[in-house]
């Protein structure tokens, strides 16, 4: 058994990949404790093409192709095939820092963990830092409904350190051809985790650029994000429904301030990509009959909470700042 799988999702990705597998290969760990499984979801470009010839140089690559089955489906072929004890996904435009595996390899083994977490740095295109992420839970290990109260470190699965034999006792899955995926598939990995920390150490680098569907300005692309995010709405109340079997308030706690931060994410989302209010009310209208509204509940943070309290208690209030922000956008 290898100690680690790296899993890189490759679509129409070619211009990032040399640059992400050389940070893998340039680790100091050896060859055999690791492999590198590159998934081509049904790549248009010669994604594949440049795949094929990284790894004719480095032996431990293994390349899967499929069709496509979005970056969620690309991780689940991953996790099938890898032999990995512990996994970590990259996307092709991520980096991992010289040496950050090999230590966080050693934090996993040692502490016997199903999740670890670890610090990135969010860049730009011109490899000028954005924003740094760090937390640290001081060699505390905690059960994961726990962590997410007093830690909560970041939403995305790149920054995570996983043991595959936790994932798959536990039938923890990606969600295939959706967007948000993370978010869902770490709110089921944080109710069944009994053993996850957290680490200050940097260990990769996360490129932020214009063209991904979190930043795109395409109303197309986020009209199929809002859609996304219904689907996790509802899985999420589903696998409550199914796994929580009696009442405790931190589990409790724990779904709705997840369930609340997706139905903020949602008209947030909307606000900012110019929907009318008339859509943003037509959606607010299918999330409460479809009963996954949620907007009574405080969240953490100060501005979100603001947000969620015009959403839930004044949302015609909307209205007018969708009103103020065109006046504002037409005069610039």
């Amino acid at each position: 058994m290898k100690k680690i799988s790296i899993i890189i999702p490759m679509y129409n990705v070619a211009k990032y990949l040399e640059t992400c597998v050389n940070s893998v290969i340039n680790q100091e760990i050896e060859e055999k404790d690791y492999e590198i499984l590159m998934i081509n979801d049904g790549s248009t470009d010669n994604s594949e093409e440049v795949a094929k010839s990284l790894a004719s140089r480095t032996p431990c690559i293994k390349i899967i192709s499929q069709k496509n089955k979005g970056l969620g489906g690309a991780r689940n072929t991953g996790i099938e095939n890898a032999t990995g004890e512990f996994l970590i996904f990259l996307d092709a435009d991520d980096v991992l820092f010289y040496g950050s595996l090999k230590n966080l390899i050693q934090i996993s083994e040692k502490d016997k963990l199903d999740i670890l977490e670890f610090g990135a740095n969010k860049i730009d295109t011109n490899g000028i830092v954005l924003s740094t992420i760090q937390k640290d839970s001081h060699g505390n290990i905690f059960n994961g409904i726990d962590y997410y109260k007093q830690i909560k470190y970041m939403g995305s699965a790149c920054n995570k350190i996983y043991r595959r034999q936790f994932l798959l006792e536990n039938n923890l899955w990606f969600l295939e051809h959706i967007y948000g995926e993370d978010f869902e598939f770490n709110t089921r990995v944080l109710f069944f985790t009994n053993r996850i920390r957290a680490v200050s150490l940097i260990g990769a680098e996360f490129l932020q650029t214009t063209s991904s569907i979190t930043r795109s300005t395409d109303k197309a692309s986020k009209e199929k994000y809002l859609r996304s995010f219904i689907i996790i709405l509802k899985n999420i109340v589903s696998f409550k429904n199914d796994e929580v079997k009696h009442h405790d308030h931190r589990i409790e706690d724990f779904f709705l301030e997840r369930l609340t931060l997706t139905n903020i994410d949602i008209f947030y989302m909307m606000f900012k990509h110019d929907f009318t209010f008339k859509e943003m009310e037509a959606i607010k209208n299918e999330l409460k009959e479809n009963n996954i509204l949620f907007l009574n509940n405080k969240v953490a943070d100060k501005q979100k909470n603001l947000f969620r309290i015009i959403i839930s208690k004044a949302f015609y209030i909307l209205k007018s700042l969708i009103f103020i922000k065109s006046l504002i956008k037409n005069k610039l």
